[in-house]
């Protein structure tokens, strides 16, 4: 870690402690500092602390799953230009079938995700996702 040089801050937002631990140490091998939650609720409030330079997001979680943290971050001006990166085992049609029901409901309708990366991706793969979304919004 290179002195008075503050690493950019990644949060992820995921349940299963295994999932956890693999995405921090791919964080940390592209020179990023994890930060962790285990559901939305806990993402939430960290969120509430913090500032990170891209998020990673389950869908399936307890106490606040992904679908109502993204609405809500993308709802939020302080949280709007956070690049959000969806890392699910959720069939992403499926997902996107539940935004555009969701948006039914919704008087202000949330965009679709711009960025959704199947659990079962290549770790190189999910490392350049995160590296763009990073650093492109890292001064």
């Amino acid at each position: 870690m290179t002195q008075g040089k503050e690493l950019p801050k990644v949060l992820i937002l995921d349940d299963e402690m295994q999932m956890r631990f693999y995405l921090m140490t791919l964080i940390k091998s592209i020179g990023c500092e994890p930060i962790l939650a285990k559901n939305g609720a806990e993402g939430l409030d960290i969120l509430s602390h913090i500032k990170p330079a891209a998020l990673i997001l389950d869908i399936m979680m307890p106490e606040k799953g992904g679908g109502p943290v993204y609405q809500e971050l993308v709802t939020r001006p302080d949280f709007k230009d956070i690049p959000i990166i969806f890392f699910s085992g959720v069939d992403r049609d499926a997902f996107f079938h539940y935004i555009k029901m969701l948006n039914v409901t919704l008087e202000h309708p949330v965009p679709e995700p711009a960025i959704y990366v199947a659990k079962d991706a290549d770790p190189e793969y999910l490392k350049e996702v995160i590296k763009t979304c990073v650093y492109k919004n890292t001064p």
